[in-house]
This record gives C-alpha cells, sequence and structure tokens, in this order.
C-alpha cells in the first residue's frame, strides 16, 4: 500500500531523526484536535494509504490489513470514508 493525498490533509509527515526517506516515506496527513465526547482535547492523526494490485488481490482472498506505526500510538477507528462532517461512532 502507498500513503496518499486526501482533500482533509493539513500536513505531511517526514522520516523521525533516526531514519531517512528510504526506510520511511513522508506522508500527507490530517492533524487535529478532537472536540467533545469522551476523547475532548486528544490529538488526531489520519492518513490514507492505497493499496496496489497486489494488495488488492490479496484483500478480495480475505487478506487482512496491518497497520504499524513508528513512535507513536496506532488508531483504533478505521474507515473508507473520512468526511469531517461526519463523527465515528
Amino acid at each position: 500500500m502507498i500513503p496518499v493525498n486526501f482533500p482533509q490533509a493539513n500536513v505531511v509527515y517526514g522520516p523521525p531523526p533516526s531514519l531517512d526517506e528510504s526506510q520511511c516515506r513522508r506522508i500527507p496527513a490530517y492533524m487535529a484536535q478532537i472536540t467533545g465526547g469522551s476523547c475532548d482535547g486528544e490529538d488526531i492523526v489520519v492518513v490514507a494509504w492505497k493499496p496496489d494490485e497486489e494488495d488488492m488481490e490479496k484483500l478480495m482472498q480475505g487478506g487482512v490489513v496491518y497497520l504499524s506505526c513508528i513512535g507513536g500510538l496506532p488508531p483504533h477507528y478505521l474507515t473508507t470514508d473520512f468526511d469531517l462532517a461526519k463523527k465515528p461512532a
């Protein structure tokens, strides 16, 4: 999968100081603070990934998506529709 830009992206993250771009790609992201609810005031980062043909074949055969994060906690909410007007349940 490759990271892709999307309309709501407002920041681009680069590799951490210990890595270079051959080890860790730059990635567009949406960064903000959550307002309201049980996570009020917490930071949120959203990134978008696009599967290539090989990824799609694996997914169509029941494969799974693995997510890893360097230097932070992984997101706990995944979706195929990122709309700022909608709030996750």
